[in-house]
């Protein structure tokens, strides 16, 4: 699990200290604390503003951040503006790792345990059924102040409108099909019926199996 480069970015993130790559009790309960706290950040894009968007984008380009790990980036950086009002990249930065990390491993958890696929097309439907009302109210909008900055953060993105909505949206719709499947499962598994303990401890699934990586 987690063969690629990120597992080596927050081994040398998070593990530095550690000795023999074997996690003492200090030091996983760090990770699990970090993780559980990136996975319940939220904050809502439309509240940006423009001169927040200018400083996420340099910051991430000052980072030289591919294009996934740049759109991560900057959610990251304008949820933390919103509620924390300064914002440090490095704490941007590892934030948004992280969450890229509990994603992967939320999804390959799903696929390697549990048996579930993701359909591509599946996907595509959910993100078009979505966002084309959205998509024709933006346009239909033009003197809307909330789209004026979704317009302005796709364009200073390099997205049209309804590619920052795919962009910056798409793992929502990924759980989200994948999720259709696999809570059926859980529930068996965990023999629990309501939705949100199941959830949840499918969340603690993901984080053990993370933790257990490093071990």
């Amino acid at each position: 699990m987690i063969k690629n480069g990120l597992f080596v970015l927050m081994l040398i993130l998070l593990l530095s200290a550690c000795n023999d790559n074997e996690l003492n009790a200090s030091e996983e309960k760090e990770i699990r604390d970090q993780l559980y706290a990136v996975i319940h950040q939220s904050g809502d894009l439309t509240e940006a503003n423009k001169a927040d968007i200018d400083e996420a984008l340099s910051q991430a380009d000052q980072l030289s951040l591919p294009e996934e790990e740049r759109d991560w980036f900057v959610q990251y950086y304008l949820i933390y503006s919103s509620y924390e009002g300064e914002t440090d990249k490095e704490q941007v930065y590892e934030g948004s790792q992280l969450r890229m990390l509990y994603e992967e491993t939320w999804q390959e958890l799903a696929f390697e345990r549990y048996g579930v696929t993701l359909e591509e097309e599946r996907v595509e439907d959910m993100i078009e059924e979505d966002l084309k009302p959205l998509i024709e109210d933006a346009l239909s909008s033009e003197e809307d102040g909330e789209l004026d900055i979704q317009r302005y953060l796709a364009d200073e993105s390099g997205y049209s409108l309804e590619e920052l909505y795919l962009q910056f949206s798409r793992h929502i719709y990924e759980r989200r099909a994948i999720g259709e499947d696999l809570e059926p499962i859980l529930k068996e598994e965990y023999g629990i019926t309501d939705i949100h303990e199941v959830r949840e401890k499918y969340r603690i699934e993901v984080i053990d199996e993370i933790v257990k990586s490093y071990s």
